[in-house]
């Protein structure tokens, strides 16, 4: 499990660093050159995310990161930047509000709000958002669910696309295992999405909310291969966007984990990455 700092010291870092960029706009002689500019979206230090310098016209990828709800920040982008360079994007990197402080409902609220707010700064141009773990839970049920992206005049559909390394919250129904790794599941969920049947559980899950006659963002879903619950709840999730007239593919990552997947996404040459560049160009 990756550690991050704490809420408080995180917070008090992302300020600084706004602080930094806005000191560096103000002096002469100080440049950033490929380092992000950091762009707030609401009150709070966490609903801020990084824009990477990039082409001026093409694709966004927007990066929504993982850590249970509870964790992450913006600057966990691992290969992302280079593999932006590569492929001719220009790369977003999102915070959220986190748990205890908030549920998944205000966490999707504020990844749409950093969507919309990149929309603006980047008009005419395609978005993609890409989520890992939780991040990829958000992302789906942003491109799926039009209240979100709806309160800010946005649709799903006009999203490029979505992709989604490993998530299992997808249907956030039902308890999550056994033994102490179920234990500890069931936990983390009701943490995000309040006590197992009550009516966030369903409201909060992507595959739940899918309806025919929506228009869909196309979505590319992959799981770690030895993973079961992802490999179930991706396909599921794929099979009602399917139904409901949507385009979903879900590719398995033999040899991956649930961490690998994330950190080596965008190392040259590594196949979920590349397939990942195949379907931004397919579909900008």
């Amino acid at each position: 499990m990756e550690t991050t700092m704490p809420i408080f010291d995180r917070r008090r870092l992302i300020a600084f660093s706004l602080a930094g960029a806005a000191l560096v706009a103000a002096t002469p002689g100080l440049t950033r050159q490929s380092a992000p500019r950091a762009q707030s979206y609401g009150a709070d230090p966490l609903q801020s995310y990084d824009l990477y310098p990039g082409p001026a016209t093409g694709p966004v990828l927007m990066f929504v990161h993982g850590g249970g709800w509870k964790r992450g920040e913006n600057s966990m982008v691992n290969a992302l930047p280079d593999y932006a360079r590569r492929h001719g994007l220009t790369l977003a990197s999102t915070s959220y509000r986190l748990v205890p402080d908030v549920g998944a409902r205000e966490e999707a609220q504020d990844v749409a709000a950093a969507i919309a707010d990149l929309h603006r700064r980047l008009p005419g141009r395609a978005i993609f958002v890409l989520g890992h773990s939780a991040g990829a839970h958000l992302a789906a049920l942003v491109g799926v669910d039009p209240v979100y992206l709806g309160a800010h005049g946005l649709k799903p559909s006009d999203l490029g696309g979505v992709i989604l390394l490993d998530g299992a919250g997808y249907d956030a129904t039902g308890p999550r295992g056994r033994g102490i790794v179920g234990r500890a599941l069931d936990e983390m969920y009701d943490n995000a999405f309040g006590p197992e049947g009550s009516p966030g559980r369903a409201e909060l899950s992507p595959t739940l909310r899918v309806r025919s006659g929506q228009t869909y963002p196309p979505f590319l879903i992959f799981h770690v291969a030895s993973r079961a619950d992802s490999a179930a709840q991706s396909q599921a999730l794929a099979t009602v966007l399917i139904r409901a007239g949507g385009r979903a593919e879900v590719i398995a990552a033999p040899g991956e984990t649930h961490m690998t997947i994330n950190r080596s996404f965008g190392v040259a040459d590594d196949p979920e990455g590349e397939r990942g560049a195949r379907f931004i160009a397919e579909h900008s």
